[in-house]
């Protein structure tokens, strides 16, 4: 962390956890592991073998330090899903008529690498306050640039990606603090693989392109072990295919074309689209819950609360635009409306305050320091629960419809 970027969280746990993932190599150094009980990085049992006796799962509450085994290896030992629970979920309630519901946020992070760490800072933030989130995992982020053809997407070479390929320390961490980042009840969605603009990019690709792109996803998740040869990391705590159930598209785009293929695959959400005020989510023509962002008022006019979003408006979209006092001057009108977007949800019909945002440090880190912040100040005001997509489906589809009905109404 850099000076004017402190973290105020005790990031341990959390670096244990990933020491017993099998990551070598690091800069950070990693105290060993917890005795409280098995890990993300337990090996798994050998085929055949007895199964431990179960331990302890979720509390009640989001708190305390996750005990997760692994359950026999799938596929080529990628994967091993763990046969308990899911760790940190929050009880779902049930509204009565009449009673107002809780004030739902959605952090959710696209691409989500394991660049610096960046996703333990995020975890580790909204676990202290009781909270989750969603992570839009770029499966590009699990492939190594030496194996890039392995990708291929739809109307283009193999190997061929609009963002770039990480360094093969960085893949190696995006695999262990995704699935620290499972173990502690976050969710694991897509953001998809090689975000391309068009010519023949998302905006116009065909519901065939789409599920082209969809088998490429699974491939880099679910078959990493094969394709990096690396078999010193941990496989995945979970199963791709029951854990993926929605995602946000590259540049916002494709949205139209995309529902035909996510529904096939028994998704429940999609956070592709716009709205132009808060409203709650409510079921499409497919069967899946319409969980896109809603703009906030920004200036004289509204924005999408992405921090690209921001980055465009203030910077130009230049990542290193600004002088310090810009910065500092862009970081705060950042600050102010997102808490605005806030209070107008929890003053209005309480729809969930769903935010985009990237674990990049762009105009130097202003938006990320931001981010941080709020994930614990939100998560520490009354009324207010930091929530996934996923649980946030589950406690929508617990509801009473004709109450359901209402809020969407609202």
């Amino acid at each position: 962390m850099t000076a004017d970027h402190p973290n105020p969280f005790d990031r341990r746990a959390f670096l244990a956890l990933a020491a017993g993932l099998g990551l070598s190599g690091c800069a950070v150094a990693r105290p060993a592991p917890p005795t409280a009980g098995p890990l993300p990085g337990s090996p798994a049992p050998a085929p055949g073998s007895a199964t431990p006796e179960p331990t302890p799962t979720a509390s009640p509450s989001p708190t305390g330090t996750p005990q997760v085994r692994l359950g026999a290896p799938i596929g080529d030992g990628s994967q091993a899903p763990s046969p308990d629970p899911q760790p940190f979920q929050r009880p779902i309630t049930v509204l009565e008529p009449g009673e107002p519901p809780p004030q739902f946020v959605v952090f959710s992070w696209d691409g989500a690498s394991g660049n610096e760490d960046a996703i333990l800072d995020y975890v580790q933030a909204a676990h202290d306050v009781g909270g989750t989130q969603t992570m839009f995992l770029s499966a590009l982020y699990f492939l190594p640039k030496s194996k890039r053809t392995q990708y291929k997407p739809p109307r283009r070479p193999a190997g061929d990606s609009y963002i770039p390929y990480m360094s093969d320390p960085t893949v190696r961490r995006t695999i262990i603090d995704i699935a620290t980042a499972w173990a502690y009840g976050n969710e694991v969605g897509t953001h998809f693989c090689g975000h391309f603009p068009d010519p023949n990019g998302v905006p116009s690709w065909s519901t065939a392109d789409w599920e082209q792109e969809l088998s490429q996803v699974d491939k880099l998740v679910t078959t990493w072990r094969t394709i990096t040869g690396w078999t010193d990391i941990d496989p995945l705590p979970f199963d791709h295919a029951r854990e993926c159930v929605g995602g946000r598209t590259p540049l916002l785009a494709g949205r139209k074309t995309l529902l035909p293929a996510i529904a096939e695959r028994g998704w429940r959400y999609d956070s592709s689209g716009v709205r132009s005020s808060q409203a709650w989510p409510a079921k499409d023509s497919y069967g899946l819950y319409d969980m896109s962002m809603f703009q906030i008022p920004f200036r004289k006019s509204r924005i999408i609360p992405m921090d690209y979003n921001f980055l465009a408006a203030q910077a130009g979209g230049k990542t290193n635009g600004g002088s310090a006092s810009q910065r500092q001057a862009w970081k705060d009108e950042h600050l102010a409306a997102l808490r605005n977007a806030l209070r107008l949800c929890r003053e209005g019909n309480r729809a969930p305050l769903i935010l985009g945002n990237h674990m990049s440090p762009w105009i130097g880190g202003a938006y990320q320091q931001n981010l941080l912040a709020l994930i614990t100040e939100f998560g520490r005001t009354p009324d207010v629960q930091l929530v996934s997509h996923r649980w946030l489906c589950d406690w929508l589809d617990a509801q009473d419809p004709a109450v359901l009905k209402d809020l969407q109404a609202s």
